[in-house]
């Protein structure tokens, strides 16, 4: 099955320093794909390009179609598009608290902007870190949501985090981001057959034990 978002060779720079070079991620769709890599790996650089929120770049971004249409995407990236001085009911249109978004906690302020990302029923989740802020009931929370819309609406998730053992638990797929570039990527499958858990893979790939995608 072909990619439904892909990045091929990506390139960035921050004032001449290299922030991805030559970094490719392929997400098929109906997957929950977990972009794994250490704070200041690039993952957040990453998502803002595949999402056309940084529009200048080296290499080359696609998105594929869902029924004829190219795919609708939605995104939860650091510092997304709220209005901290309008209401919870005045972002959202639909939402019940008339409390100021400026006095929100982290948590309730990552699953208002998670319930905004969803009202335009996108195809493609593009979630930067979700669990940020989250108690352990909330992070459950979002992962029975995260599981339903992937099972019911056959909708392609992409997730990025530092911590393995909570996606672990819902990613369908991975990908190892090192410095910059994408240096593994494999399938659940491929992690259950293999001889190490993911995060001894991670380890691996990402202290010069293994190089290349």
């Amino acid at each position: 099955m072909n990619a439904i978002l892909a990045a091929d060779h990506i390139q960035k720079k921050y004032g001449g320093k290299p922030v991805l070079h030559d970094a490719s991620i392929h997400v098929k769709q109906g997957e929950i794909y977990g972009l794994i890599g250490k704070n200041g790996s690039g993952k957040t650089t990453l998502l803002r390009i595949l999402t056309g929120l940084i529009p200048t770049y080296s290499g080359t971004v696609s998105v594929g179609d869902v029924n004829r249409q190219k795919a609708r995407i939605s995104a939860v990236i650091h510092s997304p598009s709220l209005f901290f001085h309008l209401t919870a009911f005045e972002n959202l249109k639909e939402d019940c608290p008339h409390k100021l978004v400026k006095h929100f906690s982290l948590g309730m302020t990552q699953r208002l902007k998670l319930a905004v990302a969803l009202l335009a029923k996108p195809d493609i989740l593009i979630l930067d870190e979700p669990v940020n802020g989250l108690d352990p009931e909330g992070i459950a929370d979002l992962r029975e949501l995260l599981l339903r819309l992937n099972k019911t609406s056959d909708m392609t998730i992409l997730i990025s985090s530092h911590i393995l053992s909570e996606l672990e638990q819902i990613a369908t797929c991975f990908g190892i981001l090192h410095e910059g570039k994408v240096v593994k990527e494999l399938s659940q499958m491929e992690l259950s057959q293999s001889e190490y858990k993911l995060e001894e893979l991670y380890m691996l790939y990402t202290r010069g034990g293994k190089s290349g995608a």
